[in-house]
């Protein structure tokens, strides 16, 4: 971790993605969405000169809530070259911390990019830290705390970092990073983003990290894309909603991840 960026607390310049990416944070924050972002991200960088990424897997470690799965976006995935490791057939439902074998090996692999969807508090982190020992393997992993100022028990740097440190312990790897995801969907205003901001800065000092990367719903993107001293900037579309709630899967965009412009996403 650059020394600059853990002391104010803001990464600089453009958000890099790691061979392994984990993220985590409680129920709601957000973390699928930008998994599934991230994943394309990861998926856009295959063959590309220079890079030895062969291969973009989306790992479905959250077995803590049926209705927010990134499995259910699978086909939309695979058509952008995704692949989904989570249980398939008569186990895609359950509840439990199923983990493939596949899984393990990929984050072994050293020509495949892989971006782990994880549960939302301790118990569901205990997914994550059952392949822990490849995790520190992997020749370099993130583990990132997706956090949304606007969740129960989330609104104070205390209440943050106690939830992150459980979390970390359960999956017995370190954070490396945070990113700041305050919303209230698409009625979310640059107030909010502010808001969410001003304590996820903190929340990273405390934790010896950085703010890496900070979301915004695409509505706001315009309105974040040319200010300075900010995370590099990430503009969410929503994907996932339950189906009892009328929710519909949207066919992956090609403009999803991006750095601070005018400076590329580096790769």
């Amino acid at each position: 971790m650059d020394l600059v960026a853990t002391s104010t607390g803001i990464a600089q310049g453009p958000f890099a993605l790691r061979r392994v990416t984990a993220l985590v944070g409680p129920y709601g924050s957000g973390k699928t969405e930008l998994a599934i972002g991230l994943s394309l991200l990861a998926a856009r960088q295959v063959g590309q000169e220079g890079s030895a990424v062969r291969r973009a897997v989306l790992g479905d470690l959250d077995v803590l809530k049926p209705y927010f799965r990134s499995r259910e976006v699978s086909d939309s995935l695979k058509q952008s070259g995704v692949g989904l490791l989570a249980p398939a057939g008569a186990l895609a439902q359950s509840d439990l911390p199923i983990l493939t074998p596949e899984l393990r090996g990929s984050v072994l692999r050293q020509d495949t990019q892989v971006v782990l969807d994880v549960g939302g508090d301790p118990v569901g982190a205990r997914a994550l830290g059952s392949i822990s020992d490849v995790m520190n393997q992997s020749g370099g992993y993130d583990l990132l705390l997706v956090l949304n100022r606007y969740r129960p028990f989330m609104d104070t740097q205390e209440k943050v970092v106690e939830q992150a440190r459980r979390i970390a312990a359960a999956a017995n790897l370190d954070f490396t990073g945070v990113i700041s995801n305050t919303n209230l969907l698409e009625e979310t205003s640059e107030q909010d983003v502010e808001w969410g901001l001003e304590l996820a800065v903190p929340v990273a000092q405390e934790l010896g990290v950085a703010v890496r990367l900070l979301a915004v719903s695409e509505h706001l993107e315009e309105s974040f894309a040319h200010r300075t001293g900010l995370p590099p900037v990430v503009a969410i579309r929503r994907r996932m909603m339950p189906h009892f709630l009328g929710g519909v899967v949207l066919a992956p965009t090609s403009r999803q991840i991006q750095g601070p412009r005018p400076a590329p996403l580096a790769g």
